[in-house]
């Protein structure tokens, strides 16, 4: 079986200092390219899935060298659009030990917040997808871009096409006078796939689950309570991440469908690499593991090797084979020298 799947969402370059380095202190930046739904088109790719990224970038150095990026992954970029603004920014000071790493947006007046629903070709863009797939940040940063993700939905949802949305608020986003909790109940009201994280329901929208945040019975509940105030949602998956340090963390995650709910192992990961993208690489391996894998268990499974790879590599992208990822799934990973 083959599947393509169709991201939304704003490429940007990401600039770091080196080392660990403050942003205060650092007189270089290390770049490479990213974004949430570039970084769940650039794994699937790297699944040897079939996929393809609508977005827009600038008519600029920097434009041509993100879309070459995406190029590289081997991401169909035949819906890339190329206008006038400039290539959207983000800095990433990564932590270390009791440090908290932290992201600064520079978002604004960007090529993508000119990109219009309008002007898309929707028939082509879901010619033969099987799967669409958009987060909350698109719609968290402009009234335009909220436009764009509501008209991309209704697209996708008119042609039958299965939509999953991770809701990854982001609060330094929503800036515009408009707050998560009044849009994006809407919209899951019409996805078929939920994915959150610890921090994203009760700003989103709204619900909570009942015990101790992070534990199990608090994922199951909150699970629950989902898929009874939204019906239409075929999977509600839960990212559970518990931090000692910046580079010590606990990571599992849990997978509700009509069925019940299973949960993956949970991963200690003792020496991080990099930590941004990891959702987006659960994203995508739990994409790949619903279409790909026989039963629930082994899809959130999937999912989670995903996200734990992806914590050992430097940048926004998770680089790995689904014979990586499965091998992970399998045995929760040795890290033995592979000859």
């Amino acid at each position: 079986m083959s599947a393509t799947i169709v991201t939304l969402g704003e490429l940007m370059m990401r600039l770091t200092p080196p080392r660990k380095l403050r942003l205060r202190q650092t007189s270089s930046l290390d770049l490479c390219h990213g974004g949430a739904e570039a970084n769940v088109a650039n794994a699937l790719a790297n699944l040897d899935l079939s996929s393809r990224f609508v977005t827009a970038l600038p008519y600029t150095e920097l434009g041509t060298q993100a879309l070459m990026t995406l190029r590289a992954n081997r991401v169909d970029t035949e819906f890339v659009s190329r206008l006038d603004g400039r290539m959207g920014l983000y800095f990433m000071e990564e932590g270390a030990d009791a440090r908290s790493g932290c992201v600064i947006y520079d978002r604004a007046d960007t090529a993508f917040s000119r990109l219009s629903a309008d002007d898309i070709d929707w028939d082509r863009v879901f010619d033969g997808a099987d799967w669409f797939h958009i987060s909350g940040i698109t719609p968290a940063i402009s009234a335009s871009t909220l436009a764009l993700t509501q008209k991309s939905i209704a697209a996708a949802k008119a042609r039958g096409i299965h939509v999953s949305l991770d809701l990854n608020y982001r609060a330094r986003l929503w800036n515009y006078g408009v707050d998560p909790i009044d849009v994006l109940p809407a919209m899951v009201a019409q996805v078929d796939s939920l994915i959150a994280g610890r921090g994203d329901c009760m700003p989103c929208i709204g619900i909570d689950g009942d015990g101790e945040n992070g534990s199990d019975d608090w994922a199951s509940s909150l699970s629950e309570k989902l898929k009874r105030e939204f019906p239409n949602l075929a999977n509600v998956a839960i990212t559970i991440r518990a931090s000692s340090s910046a580079d010590q963390h606990d990571w599992k995650a849990c997978l509700r469908d009509d069925s019940g709910i299973v949960f993956s192992r949970e991963y200690a990961l003792k020496n991080i690499v990099d930590r941004v993208g990891t959702g987006d690489a659960f994203c995508a391996g739990l994409i790949y593991g619903l279409l790909m894998e026989p039963t629930a268990q082994a899809a959130v499974e999937f999912g989670a090797a995903a996200n734990c790879l992806k914590h050992s590599i430097v940048g926004d992208v998770a680089i790995v084979t689904a014979s990586e990822v499965r091998s992970v799934a399998v045995d929760g990973g040795s890290g033995r020298l592979r000859r």
